[in-house]
């Protein structure tokens, strides 16, 4: 089973592949910021557009992808309408190609990664290093992705970590759910 992980940002989208437990592809998609009052309709589309593009073309044998759900509760976040439109366009296209999507909130990859519900990034990031190592973690970004495919491949039945989850990382995983059983989603997770 292939698993993806996906922390969208309009400048920094970190994406984590679960090929096997011992091979996690990593990869950031990246998209600058326009100058201060260049931006149009248009461009901010086209801008959501190209980041999902990169997105699904890393992802685009994924048999299950993990999503970060919006963080409503953050404050002095910028471009908020347009975070959660890239947010709903790369659902959007998931939902198009027929790939099951589990959403999983910053309290609960936080947890899973550390053991606390309001752990630093950086705290996420050093945590995550250390236990996925068969993950070129390179930022908080990736850290997070690879937290949250790691969040879902447990949950699918395809855990990556050696070790067997903390209560901790149970009381997590308690909060993410599996999207209802389709049959393609049956078929991989128990072959007929």
């Amino acid at each position: 089973m292939i698993v993806a992980g996906i922390d969208p940002s309009l400048t920094s989208t970190g994406v984590a592949v679960i090929r096997s437990p011992e091979r996690v592809e990593t990869a950031t998609v990246t998209s600058k910021s326009p100058a201060p009052g260049t931006e149009t309709v248009r461009t901010r589309f086209e801008r959501m557009e190209k980041i999902t593009a990169g997105i699904l073309e890393l992802i685009d044998d994924a048999d299950v992808v993990g999503i970060e759900s919006p963080a409503y509760g953050m404050r002095n976040a910028g471009k908020v309408h347009d975070r959660s439109g890239l947010w709903w366009w790369i659902v959007g296209q998931l939902e198009a190609r027929g790939v099951p999507i589990v959403e999983v909130s910053p309290p609960s990859r936080m947890m899973y990664a550390t053991g606390k519900g309001n752990a630093g990034k950086d705290l996420v990031l050093v945590t995550a290093a250390a236990t996925y190592k068969q993950a070129e973690i390179t930022g908080n970004d990736i850290a997070d992705a690879v937290v949250i495919a790691a969040m879902v491949s447990r949950l699918a039945g395809h855990p990556i970590e050696l070790r067997e989850p903390s209560q901790a990382k149970l009381r997590a995983l308690a909060k993410v759910h599996l999207p209802e059983p389709s049959d393609e989603l049956v078929s991989l997770t128990h072959p007929r």
